[in-house]
């Protein structure tokens, strides 16, 4: 098993981090998710959400990255639920690694910085074994929610909760 760091987002890496952010995506969802999900407009949209997490985060918002020899890997964020109504206050938001860290303890890290082992609901593409698997291993399971993931091609999205 690879030596992380897990830490919090820096203020100057927004950039950095709305690239691992795109090129996560790109790994995980090529060939269901249209390539417009990680070109310039992603990017840009990308960049604004990981300035306003660097430079100004809401109080009660939970990130972290992965670091391994100076290089960041992974992220992760979780917060108050999006969900109307809410399963749990909280609701786990992301967690992306690049594949070549994948299956690596990172993303268990990571999970266990942004919600240590609170109640939670996630979202995640039903058709994503590798991450329902994931879930599934650290305590959430499906409530019966689904959703479209509004990309044709990819499928629904589930709802997993704790």
């Amino acid at each position: 098993m690879s030596s992380f760091a897990i830490r919090p987002p820096r203020e100057a890496e927004w950039e950095t981090l709305a690239d691992l952010h795109l090129a996560t995506w790109q790994e995980t969802y090529a060939g269901q998710f249209p390539e417009s999900e990680w070109g310039p407009e992603a990017r840009a949209r990308r960049i604004r959400m990981w300035k306003a997490i660097c430079t100004d985060p809401r109080p009660g918002d939970s990130f972290a990255v992965a670091e391994r020899g100076g290089q960041v890997v992974g992220l992760a964020g979780a917060g108050a639920s999006q969900d109307r109504p809410a399963p749990r206050a909280t609701q786990l938001w992301f967690i992306y690694l690049l594949a070549s860290d994948q299956g690596s303890g990172a993303g268990q890290q990571l999970l266990e910085t942004v919600l240590a082992s609170s109640p939670a609901s996630l979202w995640v593409l039903e058709n994503n074994p590798r991450a329902v698997a994931f879930y599934t291993r650290n305590g959430f399971l499906p409530d019966g929610t689904r959703k479209p993931s509004g990309v044709e091609t990819a499928g629904d999205e589930i709802r997993m909760v704790r």
